[in-house]
């Protein structure tokens, strides 16, 4: 930890995993045994001419973010406010893997909201050793909005010199350097988290899966998207909130399953969002019982019903509050 004044700010660095942390070996990249010594020198050589002080904690064991599971930002959320509680930090990076990073930072969105500290997700396209890494301009970026952001703001992710809002954030591209992109909603003011109705089951959270609508699909093949049992489903619809309703057995399929577990429409298009009563097909979904996700991104849709979920909210109350927006995730349909 850096010894300069306690009038500094400090931030808390939070390593969970990913491609920051690897080295190349003979089989590609792997985890880097030595990581946790080299990301406190490369943490100090970017805080220090900062004055900023600094702590560093890890996820134990660390994971690949393509192995993250429903569990995962839920338990990254709970070590946070644990750190948080004990450490009181001026703000928090996380460092987390790419290919997972927009859905842990969506889920988050929700789980730290009231936290009261800046909250800055961060990673990187290669490796801290690499000639072309990217893990250092990234660090920096998010080791300083973290420590000069605004109390209460909402959580982010710094990469490719841009901060972008969470919630709103998707990844893009495997190889730019610029691998995320974040849409914003139509403007909206967030009403905040509500109170949770239940204690979350940290050994048994909620899942949450999608299925896409292409062209060929059956009654049968969404059936079968929910065979594993999930607790809940996002259906990525064509356009503004059509599905292939025509195709035999599809309306009575969905009315089974949105008996069952709660069902939410959202745009497979970059832009816009869902309005289930432009067309009659959405007529169709919603008596079928989907739920209209209007300009939710996939991460924060699955983010979003599975944070509600596990708060203990179902039926109308669940559904009133998909509608609104939480914490800035989507433009209200109240």
């Amino acid at each position: 930890m850096s010894a300069t004044s306690r009038a500094n700010p400090s931030v808390l660095v939070f390593a969970t995993g990913g491609t920051i942390g690897m080295r190349n070996t003979d089989n590609g990249l792997a985890p880097d045994p030595d990581f946790p010594e080299i990301l406190e020198a490369i943490v100090a050589d970017i805080s220090t001419p900062l004055g900023i002080n600094w702590r560093i904690n890890h996820l134990h064991p660390s994971i690949d973010s393509a192995n993250a599971d429903a569990s995962t930002a839920p338990r990254i959320a709970r070590a946070i406010r644990a750190r948080v509680r004990t450490q009181r930090p001026r703000g928090v990076v996380i460092t987390h893997g790419t290919d997972t990073l927009a859905y842990t930072a969506s889920r988050l969105a929700f789980e730290l909201a009231d936290l009261g500290v800046p909250v800055v997700v961060t990673g990187s396209q290669f490796p801290h050793g690499a000639d072309n890494t990217d893990a250092i301009t990234n660090l920096t970026l998010a080791i300083r909005t973290a420590a000069r952001a605004a109390h209460g703001s909402p959580v982010s992710i710094a990469f490719g010199g841009a901060i972008l809002p969470a919630v709103r954030a998707s990844k893009h591209s495997s190889t730019s350097l610029t691998a995320f992109a974040a849409e914003l909603p139509l403007a909206a003011h967030p009403v905040g988290v509500p109170k949770l109705l239940a204690e979350p089951d940290s050994r048994n959270p909620v899942r949450v899966l999608s299925f896409r609508f292409v062209p060929g699909v059956t009654a049968e093949d969404v059936r079968a998207a929910v065979g594993g049992k999930p607790d809940g489903l996002v259906l990525e619809c064509y356009g503004s909130g059509n599905a292939p309703m025509a195709r035999p057995g599809m309306l009575g399929v969905l009315r089974e399953i949105c008996s069952e577990i709660p069902v939410l429409a959202i745009t497979q298009c970059s832009t816009g969002g869902v309005d289930l009563t432009r067309y009659a097909v959405g007529h169709e979904l919603a008596a079928a019982g989907v739920l209209d996700g209007s300009d939710l991104t996939l991460e924060a849709a699955i983010a979003k019903l599975g944070y509600l979920l596990d708060a203990g909210f179902r039926g109308e109350d669940l559904a009133k509050l998909l509608k609104r927006n939480l914490v800035g995730e989507c433009a209200s349909r109240d």
